[in-house]
């Protein structure tokens, strides 16, 4: 590999623009890699790979993986190729930067495991949401010890994502497109709320994996309550328990009648508590340091209650860029593993104990929530 790490993207759409626009530009990522081939199965977007100077059309994904002096791929393909995807390009000796999520059939998560120890190459989950400034933030009071034993953990994700229902991202609710990759799993398995929960009860370096959940998840919500995304469901929540009895409730959604988005985070540690109930928002810290219960119960301690990113970036490296630059940091960390041969912070086991707990999660709302084991991949 020479000064460049030289990429290639798979699943050539919106997102990976947002991602090669970002690798280009950015001041953290600029001139370290280099796009030099592109594979898409949609004739369309073939033509507009095939427009961009310098950057090889590939005909199949095996073409991808055959380019001359390729050493990295990005996966942004829709989730059911992604397990077989990240063991063909590992196999091939290559690095990985995959989306989300990990796989979406369980017995995928092993093969994807046993492949990145197998290789020699870096593997990274492109679990994004761990990586935003209030989650960092969260992680950093909880691995520090500042607001002592984390105990309890609350994340959401509340999407609603019907407009990518609808055929060509255009029309209205009457004329939906069926064949959405969203049918194929619930909202739990889509993640953004398992791995910031693992994140900020263990830190951004040691993330605590679940070892059990019950979960419930329903088809209601949204325009009309009626989800295009059948068999999937529209709205699930689930309650995690960690081998340390610190316990983290998660909820996802793609139905949900909010806009923005929905991001929140939540951590209560022995010795004080943060949340942050939407994320770009002020949240709030309490530190319980020589506090008292006074005569009318109320306990005194410090309290912040505007914990903006102005307050956060006194602790967290400030990174300017789109999703209050959650990729640039993923990327940028993925680029440093590949470049020093050290392990990302979301490498394969991490990211197996995320995929499993939403598996699991799935299994156990529709079993009407019956409490699933999670195995745990981690050390």
């Amino acid at each position: 590999m020479g000064n460049l790490i030289n990429l290639g993207i798979v699943g050539f759409g919106l997102h990976s623009i947002g991602l090669i626009a970002e690798m280009d530009n950015h001041p953290l990522l600029k001139g370290r890699s280099k796009l030099v081939a592109g594979f898409d199965p949609n004739p369309d977007v073939q033509d507009m790979i095939k427009k961009r100077e310098g950057i090889k059309k590939a005909t199949s994904f095996e073409d991808l993986l055959d380019t001359k002096d390729l050493d990295a791929i990005i996966i942004t393909s829709p989730p059911q190729y992604h397990a077989n995807q990240v063991i063909a390009a590992l196999e091939s000796d290559l690095h990985v930067f995959s989306e989300i999520p990990m796989a979406i059939r369980e017995q995928d998560i092993e093969k994807i495991v046993n492949a990145e120890e197998q290789s020699d190459n870096v593997y990274q989950l492109g679990e994004n949401s761990c990586f935003f400034p209030e989650v960092l933030f969260a992680a950093e009071l909880t691995s520090t010890g500042k607001i002592g034993e984390a105990v309890y953990a609350e994340a959401e994700y509340l999407h609603d994502v019907t407009y990518r229902w609808k055929e060509q991202g255009f029309g209205d609710i009457d004329t939906p497109r069926v064949d959405s990759w969203y049918q194929l799993f619930d909202p739990m398995m889509y993640a953004h709320a398992i791995g910031p929960a693992q994140v900020v009860l263990g830190g951004l370096k040691t993330p605590m994996p679940f070892v059990e959940v019950t979960s419930f998840a329903n088809d209601l919500g949204g325009y009309q309550g009626d989800p295009i995304c059948k068999p999937a469901k529209a709205f699930q929540v689930a309650l995690f328990r960690t081998e340390s009895t610190a316990i983290a409730k998660c909820a996802n959604a793609y139905i949900f009648a909010r806009e923005p988005t929905r991001y929140s985070i939540q951590v209560v540690g022995r010795t004080g508590t943060y949340e942050c109930s939407q994320f770009d928002k002020p949240g709030r810290l309490f530190i319980a340091d020589g506090h008292k219960i006074s005569k009318i119960h109320h306990r005194s301690g410090k309290i912040i209650r505007n914990i903006d990113h102005e307050y956060i970036f006194k602790t967290i490296p400030r990174v300017e860029a789109s999703e209050s630059g959650t990729y640039v940091r993923i990327l940028e960390d993925w680029f440093n593993a590949i470049k020093k041969e050290e392990i990302p912070f979301l490498h394969a086991k991490v990211a197996a104990n995320f995929c499993l707990s939403g598996i699991r999660a799935s299994q156990s709302a529709r079993d009407g929530g019956k409490p699933k084991k999670i195995k745990i991949y981690t050390d």
